[in-house]
């Protein structure tokens, strides 16, 4: 007699007890790999902007002489990151995983059932990042005022996503797509590269209602976390776009990796949004107690 029967175990449930999980296609509840690349996004973020702290908030609580005052590590780490910061590597990393992030958040929008619901929520994270920023810069005069930053520009995304679902239906996909491709081309002509450049920027004391269309638009620009919906909105529908014919079956092509050491990269990928809104006071806050530690304010 088989084992199996002498545990009362049916024959057939205990071949799918045993049976091997499928390595590249699988019919799932959660798409694993989204997460995956979702938290990868994160965390190079997270990465960049601790650098952009060591390199420019650090040296100014040592004045002049930081170089000759500081400890020799935070030196280092200042200088490295200094020069990364300013990298032409990094200037197309960070390019290409804003494309794959807000790709990646159209797909996962297109699973949703109720994207009206995700939009409302999104927004009001939106106004609470844009208050409690522009209420810290007044305050420390940090600069770190978000106007229309990934979470404004998403929401004004998902929120015409559940618009053309609504009046579209099953059409909706392909005026995404259409939407996407019109705003990605637009943006293109705004040079949304010129972040930093100099071009079309404003300044906090010259922003009105016109102005603030113009960010909003993409136009002109305003502060480090600034997407504007030409093209950044545009990704994101041909993400939508993606997501409704690549995994219109729900499944899973690489099914592995929702195994046990890609866990800890797809909760950061599930809880992006958290991870968002925030990393940055946490690291400005060990930043804060750095310099604490060796008796230097960098408010």
């Amino acid at each position: 007699m088989r084992q199996d029967c002498k545990n009362n175990i049916k024959p057939e449930i205990a071949d799918k007890q045993i049976r091997p999980k499928p390595l590249f296609s699988v019919r799932a509840p959660r798409i694993h790999g989204l997460d995956l690349l979702r938290g990868i996004c994160i965390l190079l973020m997270v990465l960049d902007h601790i650098s952009y702290d060591f390199f420019a908030l650090i040296p100014d609580g040592w004045g002049y002489d930081f170089h000759n005052s500081a400890p020799a590590w935070i030196v280092a780490l200042s200088d490295f990151s200094r020069e990364w910061w300013h990298s032409s590597f990094r200037m197309a990393s960070r390019l290409t995983v804003i494309c794959m992030f807000f790709a990646i958040s159209g797909i996962s929008t297109s699973f949703s059932k109720n994207n009206f619901l995700r939009g409302f929520k999104l927004a009001l994270a939106s106004m609470i990042l844009t208050i409690f920023t522009t209420q810290a810069d007044k305050l420390f005069n940090l600069g770190v005022s978000i106007l229309f930053g990934v979470l404004h520009c998403m929401t004004v995304a998902i929120l015409l996503t559940a618009t053309l679902e609504l009046l579209l239906k099953d059409k909706a996909k392909y005026a995404c797509l259409g939407l996407g491709m019109l705003f990605f081309i637009w943006g293109l002509s705004f040079n949304f590269l010129m972040t930093h450049s100099g071009g079309g920027q404003l300044f906090r004391d010259e922003i009105g209602l016109i102005e603030y269309l113009e960010l909003m638009i993409g136009s002109r620009w305003y502060g480090a976390d600034w997407f504007g919906i030409m093209p950044w909105a545009g990704i994101f529908l041909i993400g939508v776009y993606g997501g409704k014919e690549l995994y219109k079956y729900r499944v899973s092509y690489l099914p592995v990796l929702g195994a046990k050491p890609f866990k800890p990269l797809c909760f950061v990928g599930r809880k992006a949004i958290w991870f968002y809104l925030l990393h940055q006071p946490v690291i400005m806050g060990i930043v804060a107690l750095i310099c604490a530690f060796y008796g230097i304010s960098i408010l």
